[in-house]
């Protein structure tokens, strides 16, 4: 028994041996050049990013005023169909109220349709940056000779001399100050 367990680790040994002689080394591999961007800041924080947050609440606050309208509206139509109920037959009143409940899920169709809208038209804008970002990235990757990009949020710990954000940051700022975000309609 002894003696099946020690062939049993030679034979292991020798396995690992062989299995490590057709991996490459460490110095078979290029050198790692490592740059770090913080892709979030670069989305938040650039003239183009800023430029659609901008527009985008101009559009939300445009929608808000509709919602307000139709709320005002229908609360009026609640308050005019609550005082008309004892002067109107059962029928009548079922028939208005149901007309009511129709208005009410017209206005909210409308209201979950603008947001559906917003949010299409801010994922365009975004998409818009995003296509200038990840080009200039690739460019400055060839250029500085980095052989790894990774976003910040994947890192745990990085010197601050690998990020690349400002310089990314500073460019896309010269090239796309601004995003013409597309009207919801």
């Amino acid at each position: 028994m002894v003696m099946r367990s020690y062939l049993s680790r030679i034979l292991l040994a020798q396995l690992i041996l062989l299995g490590l002689m057709g991996m490459p080394l460490a110095q078979d591999l290029p050198r790692a050049v490592v740059a770090v961007l913080d892709y979030a800041k670069i989305l938040k924080v650039s003239d183009a990013a800023k430029d659609v947050g901008r527009q985008i609440r101009q559009y939300r606050d445009g929608f808000a005023e509709e919602i307000r309208a139709d709320e005002l509206r229908l609360r009026t139509a609640e308050t005019t169909l609550k005082r008309a109920r004892s002067a109107l037959s059962s029928d009548d009143f079922e028939k208005r109220r149901r007309e009511f409940r129709e208005e009410v899920l017209a206005a909210q169709k409308r209201g979950q349709n603008s947001k559906r809208q917003l949010d299409r038209a801010f994922k365009k804008a975004m998409d818009q940056i995003q296509g200038t970002v990840i080009p200039m990235v690739q460019a400055m990757t060839k250029a500085e000779g980095y052989t790894l990009v990774v976003d910040k949020s994947q890192v745990l710990f990085a010197s601050r001399a690998l990020d690349i954000t400002d310089k990314v940051l500073l460019n896309l700022n010269r090239k796309l100050r601004t995003v013409t975000v597309p009207k919801p309609q």
